[in-house]
């Protein structure tokens, strides 16, 4: 992930938000902000996406066909929705142990 980022960050004309600035840190200072900005942004989506499935399969299991709005998501969104939240954390999951494995080479 902050491999890409870094390559993205550098040649795009627009600058995305980022939380941590990456101006004037060292390459391995950067490399590490990058990560931590794509992994605040991996983990803030898969949270909020999985409270809205959780909160629409709640509406549809409350909801019947006579009282009350039938639920957003269908069966195939929903799926597709987990295959997202399941993929990013299993990327993000391979970057920081690939970062755990770099600072265990360090010592």
């Amino acid at each position: 992930m902050a491999e890409s980022s870094i390559n993205a960050h550098d040649s795009a004309q627009f600058k995305p938000f980022v939380w941590n600035p990456v101006q004037g840190l060292d390459h391995k200072e950067r490399r590490y902000a990058l990560f931590l900005n794509d992994a605040r942004d991996v983990v803030q989506g898969a949270y909020t996406l999985m409270e809205l499935l959780a909160w629409d399969e709640d509406r549809r299991d409350e909801a019947h066909p006579s009282n009350g709005p039938a639920p957003l998501l269908s069966a195939a969104d929903r799926a597709s929705l987990q295959r997202l939240a399941i993929a990013s954390l299993g990327m993000l999951h391979a970057e920081i142990e690939g970062q755990c494995e770099e600072v265990g080479k360090a010592h």
